[in-house]
């Protein structure tokens, strides 16, 4: 009898989104937002969830000025 593969169990249960670089995120198109804002907002060498990214640039956006 062939054993099952499991998949390989998140730590403390937690869904953990994927995530991108500036440069996937300032080159996406489902993302929604202006490319010259996401590329301002988001820092070189990090990495972020689509989620992450659209909040840091909407609470730019949205700023009083």
């Amino acid at each position: 009898m062939a054993k099952s593969k499991q998949p390989a169990k998140k730590p403390d249960g937690v869904d953990q989104a994927p995530t991108f670089t500036k440069d996937q995120l300032v080159r996406s198109k489902t993302l929604g937002l202006p490319r010259d804002a996401v590329a301002a907002v988001l820092e070189d060498g990090k990495a972020y969830t689509k989620d992450q990214a659209v909040s840091l640039v909407q609470n730019f956006l949205e700023r009083k000025v």
